[in-house]
This record gives C-alpha cells, structure tokens and sequence, in this order.
C-alpha cells in the first residue's frame, strides 16, 4: 500500500489543517513562499524564503530528508538548525526559522521501520494477572513452650510453694534482683557505646577524602611518576570537572558613536531603464531584500555597515552583525582563569558567515549611475568584523559613506561586545557570567574569568613546541554540537518566580588521537594551507564545531594544545593551537615575535 505524506500544520498561520501528499507524486517538496512551491506559505510572511527549504524521497523504504535551500533564516528539526540534508522521521517538528511557522512530518501508514518496538516492563506478573504471596518465612529463633496458667486469680504470678518462703530466702531473691538489674545496665551501656563507635567509625571510613584542586588522582600520579602515563578514562576522570562549557552572544560595535552596527539592506529590485516606475528583480527568485557590498581598492567585498537598524524605506530591518554560538574552555588557575579559543570568547575576530546566501555589489558605470551586480556570498571570503572598512551613519545617504583603515597602531574604529558570555561546570545547570579579560594578537586564544568562592581544579600545562613529535597521544575533551545534549529541569521554589527551568546540562566528549602533523607557519602544502598557522594537525575527526576551545592533553595529563577547528573534506581534519600562545596570555613578560 502506497503511503501518504502528511504535512500537520501547527500554531499560526494554518495551525490545525493536514495537508496530504501521495509518496509517489514527486521525488521532492519544496516548501517556501513562492506560488510554485509545493508546501506554501503567505507570501507576505518574510520570515519565509521563496523556496526555503525541501523534502527529498531518498528510497523506497521509504527514506526521506530534508535540507535548506540557503534561506535566510533556516531551517530547524527538532528546534534544531540544519546544514546539511537531514534524515527525517514520523512526527519529526520542523521550522521555517527560529520564530517562524512550523509543522509536523508524518506518514501514513508509518512504516514498520518508523515505530518504536514495545519496551519490555521491568515488572513480572503471575499467569491470572496477580502477583504470588511469598510463603510465610519461618523464624531463625525457636519458639518457647507455652507456660501453663497458675490458679485463677493470679494469672502470670510465679508458683510458691506451699511451705511458704522464709526471711532468708527473700533476702537473697532481692540480692540476686539487684544483682541482674546491675548486670542489665552495665550491658546495655556497654551496647550503646559500641553502636556509637560503629557509626563514628562508618563516618570517619566514609567520608569524602581531601582533594587538592592542583592535583591528579593519586593512582594517576603514581604512574605518571613511573612513566606509564594515564589512559583515556583516567584522564576523563580527573578533567572532566576543569572542561567547561560557553554559551555566548555578541554584537559588533562603533566606537565613535557607541551604537551597534548593522549590515545595509535593500530591496530586490531596480529600476527598467527607459520605463518610469517599472522595476525588474535584482536576482531573480531571491529575498526581497540582499545585503549590501562594495568592492575595496584591493578588489575584495566588504560589507556596508550601518548604524541604522531600518532599510532606507523603513519597510525592513537591516541585518545586525553578530551571532550566537557555543564551546569549550578549561581552567588554567585556582582563582577561575579559563583558556578558550578567541573565535569562542571574541568572535569579532574571526572570518564572518553572513547568513544571507546572495547579496548585491554596488559599483558606479561610466555615467555615474549606479551598477547592481547579483553575488553569491561564497566569493567573499575572510571577513573579519573587527577590520572593517566601510560603514555610514545613515542607510539612506551614501554621502556619508567612510572609508577607514584595516590597521590602527592606536585605538580601535570597531569593538566587539558580548551580550552574553556564560559559563557552566561539566553536568551543572547553574551557568555562571564570565568577563573577557586578554585576547592573543596573533593566534585564536583568549583568557577570560569566573568569579567563584571555592578554589577551582585546574589542568597543569606543558609548553612541549620544541619536543612535540608526529605521533604523540593526545585526548581531547570538550562540547561538540554532535553529542546529543542531556537537558535538566529544575522546578522552582521561588514564589516570586514559579515556572520551571529547562537547561542543558553539559557532558563532556572524549576524543582519542594522535599528532598527525606539526606545522609551523604557511608552508605551502594544501594541509598548510587549510590551517595556514602554527598548528598541530590532529588524527580526530569524531569531534567538530562546540568542542573549540577544549583542552587537547598528553598522555602524562598535561595540556599541550587548544583544540581550534575542524574542516570536512573527503575526510575530517582537525587542528589546534600549540599551548605556548595560550601561556602568553597568563603572563606579562616581552612576547617573542615569531
């Protein structure tokens, strides 16, 4: 039986309607708000891209995927975002952008393959449906013989004998009453104090041992000192605690006037040339409005950056520059100084990704009259926010238009700013905010720091540059976006604030692998050319984007290097930052030029 796709819309704007697409119709849905697509939107809803994104039948399993077509907003799966064709499943949620519209895949019949199979109760019942009584447990103590009941009257009461007792003999019942009596006491002092030395001593055995926060565990000492070095798991066990987790955002800043800046938009179109008030598309089946560039003396595409946050027609906002990312850091000193990577900690200065695919390249003809060009903004490469060049004060006068210097000795044109830069300890939810204090002027580190009471574990350092050889151990730890996250829920108690909170827990990612090549500076080699840097080249490739700014540590549990990038091509390569530049920052002493 053919089965169908069905397409459960949720929440505005078509929230409650199913629409239903046979399996057979097409090999592909495309979902956006041009007319010609497949699964349409309102096209006056510019959260929505004219062809957004599409659902791709993969087999006959059947398999399908989902992928975005470079809009401008996303594509999330699970309020996750995508870059890459995903595989979907029955009641996957998928969003057109964080805010909006959403809708539910399913299919109909679902597959077998789709259903999740029975769990298995850990509970076993009786044929009947009840459960057995257990039989009736004999005591491990005999039981005494009934006593037989004196004359009525004096039920209980010791037999006397018929003579009667003597002066004698009650003296001595009395003295032997005391005597036991005595004997109870001393027995039952005797009890106690040994119930309370037992649970001093469980106390005393049980309790948790001194850790110094400098230190390995004391096996792992040991066979440091005897040059076994430490495994994978010991190193987990004893780092885990210094690994921590980044959630940051940010937002570009110019300092002449303190107000954020924003990338220039306009909209897609232009006038016919030799027809009043008729107007053709820009890019044809593109956004309605594309970011801005200009090309620089050198011939490279810099970005027109404004402080206004409106399009000159005030219909549309421009874009702001910034972003929102996560990562990973350690802990290089009791009082909270954490190393990072500065693409983490002050993504300012690093290469940009716009999040509009095509943009527009203003020029000027031989007339003086303004030249549109359609770009695809894969050609502009290695843009970083904190060197920009051209920005305005007004979206509407380009007289105001500056052209400022890539390099300032003194002062700064652009600063970066984090709106948040929040860290949290291996599986916490309290995340704790951190301030920005050094940042390396010639690789990606940056140092930052956490106020806390108690002394914090650190990693030691091992500045190895000269001696590290191709083949050394190494261990990663770290945040990578792959892992699946563990969320923790806390229920309020705060009557002032009762909604609960859900929040990721952080756990980190062990990675095992060798140095797989060590390079000093632009050699000329394509794998130089990917790092184009001091690097070490790594044999990791099951880690990638989050687990930047992790400490990569030897086998002697010792951190040589701070995971940097990684780069996919037939194969995942992966690369970090020698810890000599992440030392550099720790103090004030002259830095060699290198």
């Amino acid at each position: 039986m053919e089965s169908k796709i069905l397409i459960k819309n949720i929440g505005k704007p078509k929230g409650g309607t199913t629409e239903t697409f046979a399996s057979g119709q097409s090999a592909e849905l495309t979902i956006g708000r041009d007319p010609a697509c497949d699964i349409k939107f309102d096209p006056n809803d510019d959260l929505v891209s004219r062809r957004h994104s599409k659902i791709t039948k993969v087999s006959d399993a059947p398999d399908y995927t989902i992928a975005d077509l470079g809009s401008r907003n996303g594509t999330l799966v699970n309020k996750r975002r995508i870059f890459e064709p995903t595989k979907l499943n029955c009641g996957d949620l998928i969003q057109l952008g964080p805010d909006g519209p959403q809708f539910e895949f399913d299919l109909e019949p679902r597959p077998a393959s789709m259903i999740k199979p029975t769990r298995l109760s850990d509970a076993t019942l009786e044929p009947g449906g009840t459960s057995k009584l257990p039989p009736t447990r004999q005591t491990a103590a005999p039981m005494m013989t009934t006593r037989e009941s004196g004359p009525a009257g004096t039920a209980g009461a010791p037999v006397v004998p018929a003579g009667g007792v003597g002066k004698a003999t009650v003296e001595r019942m009395i003295g032997e009453t005391k005597s036991k009596s005595q004997n109870m006491a001393i027995i039952a002092v005797a009890v106690i104090l040994l119930i309370i030395g037992g649970v001093t001593y469980g106390l005393y055995a049980t309790r948790p041992k001194p850790v110094d926060p400098n230190k390995m565990s004391e096996e792992a000492a040991r066979k440091v000192k005897a040059g076994a070095g430490m495994t994978p798991a010991e190193i987990a066990a004893s780092y885990t605690e210094s690994t921590v987790f980044f959630e940051v955002g940010w937002k570009l800043i110019y300092t002449d006037t303190g107000k954020e800046l924003y990338h220039v938009l306009i909209p897609n179109r232009k006038p016919v040339s030799g027809k009043p008030n008729v107007y053709e598309e820009i890019l044809p089946g593109a956004d309605d409005y594309l970011p801005v560039f200009f090309k620089d003396d050198d011939g490279s595409l810099e970005p027109w950056l404004s402080t206004d946050d409106k399009t000159a027609d005030k219909k549309h906002d421009n874009q702001p520059i910034g972003g929102r990312h996560s990562g990973s850091g350690f802990v290089v000193s009791n009082d909270g100084y954490i190393l990072t990577n500065r693409h983490v900690a002050a993504a300012w200065f690093t290469d940009y990704h716009f999040p509009s695919r095509y943009g527009v390249l203003i020029g000027v003809d031989a007339s003086g009259h303004l030249v549109y060009k359609p770009i695809d903004l894969n050609q502009v490469n290695r843009w970083v926010p904190a060197y920009a060049k051209v920005v305005t004060t007004s979206a509407e006068n380009l007289a105001t238009l500056q052209s400022l210097p890539k390099f300032m000795p003194r002062g700064k044109n652009f600063e970066g700013r984090n709106d948040y830069l929040d860290v949290t300890f291996a599986k916490n939810r309290i995340r704790i905010p951190a301030k920005l204090v050094r940042i390396s002027d010639r690789n990606d580190v940056a140092m930052v720091k956490v106020d806390t009471p108690e002394a914090l574990k650190k990693i030691e350092l091992n500045d190895n540059y000269d001696t590290i050889k191709v083949g050394d151990q190494v261990v990663t730890l770290g945040y990578p976006g792959v892992s699946e996250a563990v969320y923790g829920v806390a229920a309020s108690h705060d009557i002032l604030a009762q909604q609960a909170s859900v929040r990721e827990v952080p756990d980190p990612t062990l990675s095992v692998g060798n140095v797989g090549r060590i390079l000093r500076g632009a050699t000329g080699s394509d794998e130089a050319k990917v790092f184009a840097g001091d690097y070490y080249q790594l044999t990791i490739n099951s880690t990638g984007a989050g687990n930047s700014g992790g400490p990569v540590i030897d086998t002697n549990g010792r951190v040589v290097a701070i995971f940097t990038l990684g780069i996919q091509r037939d194969v995942q390569i992966s690369g970090a930052v020698p810890i000599r530049y992440g030392m550099e920052l720790m103090s004030v002493k002259p830095m060699e030029a290198r």
